[in-house]
């Protein structure tokens, strides 16, 4: 004999079962003594007495399980015991109320389903045949003719009493295996939870739940790494990223990111799909978002790039094809210059050799763009550099005085250059920024250069004019200008310059808000 499952490891369960035992005698004396007071002229005490010692022997030993609960769970076959005792006891208590008409046969039917609850099927049965035993003693003792129909209702009690113990251990059969599944159900459960929750929280993508309305629900660890705060509860998804559309049931771009006007903006790879929560009742959006800004940077430069080495290599055989023809022309108007008298033809041949001169140094300057950069191996302080280029700009008389100049620079600022084309690369820059605030009322230029792990990170910003987006496409390539006199080769050698020290080039702008150079340089060990 073995007790379920549920009463061996639950010990709440198991006194509900034994209060359920003790609530059937008390229910019984409860019964008895209403009885008692409504015929109190019919109480016949010679029956009673006997009653009552049984009631009171059963409520006593049940007071005693209730003591010795703890005990009696570690041992099953003393906890079966006492459904016997109490089979016997209700058994006494019918033999001596009249087996015929006797109002305490249903007890036996709880007494042997609470067992079937308690000890299983096997115990069920066994107490079903204990009970028969008594039941059957009992009326066949009993003073009462033992006509027809009396061994009828007999045979049909006993009938009942085994149906009872059969249905009663196979619902606790299955009570067992639906519990057991139930709980094998729930711990599965709680592990894919915790699996899920572990993945959400140590994956790289940024992850945000939000509402309809945009309060946000949760977030991982990722996404307050990437949105630089450290708690969104009190955030909205639509005011970190205004260009995300309400309505739209699925959104797949890149935004522009800053947790603060003062922060470095970011470029993030957004993906926002609704799906619906049963546990809200309501739909609820999941956005994943990662940190594009290195790889669009990259795409940027490769693009800039190849574009670029297409340009070059083929303006450098136009260059040379140019160059011959420009000297022998050089060279006939030379001579011709000999022998002309008129002094209005003098003027003329001189005006054709000096734009002459003008596209030979053109063509030259051409040539230095597209002849490849030797990897440069001496060490450049860029803090000293970049100080001697701002400071140069003070005392230049065809730019603005009035330029406020910012400078942040960290320790250490060494890299592998030449530092005579570092500084033409930078001064270009700083004048292209000091030409485009000509109309800013505030004319303002930060300069920026940190260490970040290897690299070293340059940030040039102005508060000029900005440039639009098909103007930032074409800033690099040659001959593209939107100056009145500009060559268009500046910003293109600057890029040369910077492709030939390994650094990264990178462009932000806006028109009417500023514009910014972000430059990565590989730091010199």
């Amino acid at each position: 004999m073995r007790l379920s499952f549920a009463l061996q490891n639950n010990k709440e369960q198991g006194l509900m079962v034994e209060f359920g035992r003790l609530s059937l005698f008390v229910l019984i004396l409860v019964i008895s003594v209403i009885s008692s007071i409504v015929q109190e002229g019919f109480v016949n005490w010679s029956i009673l007495g006997p009653f009552y010692s049984i009631l009171t022997v059963a409520l006593g030993l049940h007071l005693i399980w209730f003591s010795f609960w703890d005990q009696l769970l570690q041992r099953p076959l003393l906890l079966f015991l006492g459904f016997v005792v109490d089979s016997l006891l209700i058994s006494l208590l019918i033999y001596h109320s009249g087996i015929s008409q006797s109002l305490f046969l249903f007890l036996h039917l709880v007494n042997i389903l609470l067992a079937g609850i308690a000890c299983r099927g096997v115990g069920a049965v066994t107490l079903a045949l204990f009970t028969s035993i008594f039941f059957s003693g009992a009326a066949l003792f009993s003073p009462e003719m033992k006509a027809l129909n009396f061994f009828f209702l007999l045979a049909l009690n006993n009938i009942a009493f085994f149906s009872v113990a059969g249905l009663s251990g196979y619902l606790s059969e299955q009570l067992q295996f639906v519990g057991s599944e139930l709980k094998k159900t729930g711990l599965s459960l709680r592990s894919a939870q915790e699996l899920n929750e572990v993945l959400v929280e140590n994956i790289p993508t940024g992850m945000v739940s939000f509402t309809e309305n945009g309060e946000i629900v949760k977030a991982n660890s990722s996404a307050l790494e990437i949105l630089g705060m450290p708690d969104v509860s009190s955030a909205n998804f639509y005011q970190l990223f205004p260009d995300v559309d309400k309505a739209e049931s699925l959104v797949k771009k890149d935004v522009k990111y800053a947790p603060s006007p003062e922060a470095q903006a970011k470029i993030l790879g957004l993906t926002v799909s609704k799906i619906y929560s049963p546990e809200l009742q309501s739909h609820l959006s999941i956005a994943l978002f990662d940190d594009l800004t290195k790889i669009r940077q990259l795409e940027y430069n490769a693009r800039q790039n190849e574009k670029l080495a297409a340009v070059g290599g083929l303006a450098a055989g136009i260059a040379h094809e140019i160059r011959n023809p420009l000297a022998g022309i050089s060279g006939s108007i030379e001579m011709l210059t000999q022998t002309v008298t008129n002094e209005d033809d003098r003027k003329l041949m001189k005006i054709v050799l000096r734009e002459i001169d003008r596209l030979n140094n053109l063509i030259t300057e051409f040539l230095d763009y597209a002849r490849p950069e030797t990897p440069p191996t001496d060490p450049v302080d860029l803090s000293s550099l970049m100080t001697e280029v701002l400071d140069s700009m003070r005392t230049n008389n065809q730019v603005r005085a009035d330029v406020e100049q910012v400078r942040q620079y960290d320790a250490g600022l060494k890299i592998l250059g030449r530092r005579d084309k570092l500084k033409q690369a930078f001064l270009n820059i700083i004048i292209n920024s000091y030409q485009a605030m000509n109309e800013s009322p505030q004319p303002k230029i930060s300069v920026q250069a940190v260490t970040k792990g290897n690299e070293v990170e340059v940030r040039i910003r102005d508060a000029g004019c900005g440039m639009s987006e098909a103007t930032k496409k074409k800033m690099f390539e040659p001959f593209h200008t939107t100056k009145p006199k500009g060559t268009g080769l500046g910003l293109a050698v600057t890029h040369k310059i910077l492709e030939g020290h390994g650094a990264q080039v990178f462009v932000e702008s806006e028109v009417g808000v500023g514009t910014e150079f972000i430059l990565t340089f590989p730091k010199a060990n």
